[in-house]
């Protein structure tokens, strides 16, 4: 008798496992993304990625749907659509850099499945092939549908990881009530490293509260924790030149502007000129935004050394000024590079350290204040104060 018992829980159980069983549709050929990559007409901007696939009871349901290789309607359930789905979303990303992740949620079912959330894949760096075996080996199992959990699992796979990083959720929307507080404790934890997508696969609940639909406006909640990323519907992904709009959005962007012109160099007349009264040197200038001593600027130091050579008893203060473009945090520390370039300088030139000691005024000490780039180069400077 226990022998017969036996056998029947593993009859019920294989019965089960094959129920979950995906049907492999023939593939949609991916539209080539690469192109634009090697030309340089878009560039990379994500650097790691995670999907997560809705595996719920709901995703057993049959959905029918049109595929492009068949002339009539095609049968399958909304998991082989959903895996469809992923399988040319993976199939359409280009050739970059990537770590990748694949997880699903679904509630628990009994011997077959003991765990809400569980990542199939990764994360490890992205390799087409071995994601597209992962996304075949997930199934349909119980009747939750635990995205929050997904979404906190999500958070701590990719948190470590330097860079950018998407999550690309599959799923309907629906029974899920606390997934927008853990899409909120995702974007508060990752803050700018994070986006979120979605796309809206099977069919949804429309009712009076929610007229266009209570999966879509759960999902569109989703999407808006994440303070960036797009909600889309399967439909809009379903076509080669669909998926790509989605992938390009998530991976690609333009190319950064080239950087400005470089400013021509203003030529400054020093304050005072070489052989002036002991209590005030020359002056060096800067460029913007630098603390690099020009070619003039070494030749007016090395004149101030000299002549705190032949006056041994005589101390300098070097003080650094800036325009007044920044924040006046940024000029002080600014200021006080440019001094600290110049002591240094003086001090290689072999005057003591104990000579020679630095300040910085930031912007607190224009000479000129028009807002001219001749002016703003004056105020750009070290002074030279003799003590």
């Amino acid at each position: 008798m226990r022998k017969k018992w036996l056998m029947l829980i593993i009859a019920a159980v294989a019965l089960v496992g094959l129920s979950g069983c995906a049907t492999v549709i023939k593939p949609i050929p991916a539209q080539d993304l690469n192109p634009k990559v090697k030309s340089g007409a878009l560039v990379q901007k994500t650097n790691n990625f995670e999907v997560i696939m809705d595996t719920s009871a709901s995703m057993d349901e049959p959905y029918k749907w049109t595929h492009f290789a068949y002339t009539s309607p095609m049968q399958t359930t909304v998991l082989e659509y959903e895996q469809h789905l992923v399988r040319l979303f993976n199939d359409t990303i280009p050739n970059l850099k990537l770590t990748a992740g694949l997880r699903d949620f679904s509630g628990r079912r009994w011997m077959t499945r003991n765990f809400d959330t569980k990542l199939w894949y990764g994360m490890s760096p992205w390799a087409k092939a071995d994601l597209e075996k992962a996304i075949y080996t997930v199934n349909t199992a119980g009747v939750e549908s635990p995205l929050d959990l997904a979404l906190d699992a999500a958070t701590m796979d990719l948190k470590p990881l330097a860079g950018k990083s998407a999550v690309i959720v599959f799923s309907d929307g629906l029974e899920m009530p606390k997934a927008v507080a853990s899409a909120q404790a995702m974007k508060a934890a990752m803050k700018d490293n994070i986006c979120i997508y979605v796309v809206q696969v099977g069919p949804d609940k429309i009712t009076t509260d929610f007229p266009q639909g209570e999966g879509k406006a759960l999902l569109d909640k989703v999407v808006k924790a994440g303070e960036c990323g797009a909600l889309v519907n399967a439909k809009d992904v379903e076509t080669a030149a669909g998926m790509a709009a989605f992938v390009e959005k998530i991976f690609l962007g333009p190319p950064p502007p080239p950087p400005p012109a470089a400013e021509a160099p203003v030529v400054v007349p020093p304050v005072v000129a070489p052989g002036a009264a002991p209590d005030q040197l020359e002056a060096i200038y800067f460029d913007f935004d630098k603390y690099v001593i020009l070619p003039e600027g070494r030749e007016a130091l090395k004149r101030n050394a000299e002549w705190l050579q032949k006056n041994a008893g005589a101390k300098v203060v070097v003080e650094g000024n800036c325009d007044e473009r920044g924040t006046n945090e940024y000029n002080m520390a600014l200021g006080q590079r440019r001094a600290d370039a110049a002591a240094k300088y003086l001090m290689d030139l072999g005057i003591g350290k104990d000579r020679v000691s630095t300040v910085s005024y930031g912007e607190e000490k224009p000479v000129c204040k028009e807002a001219t780039e001749a002016c703003w180069g004056k105020n750009r400077r070290d002074d030279f104060i003799v003590k």
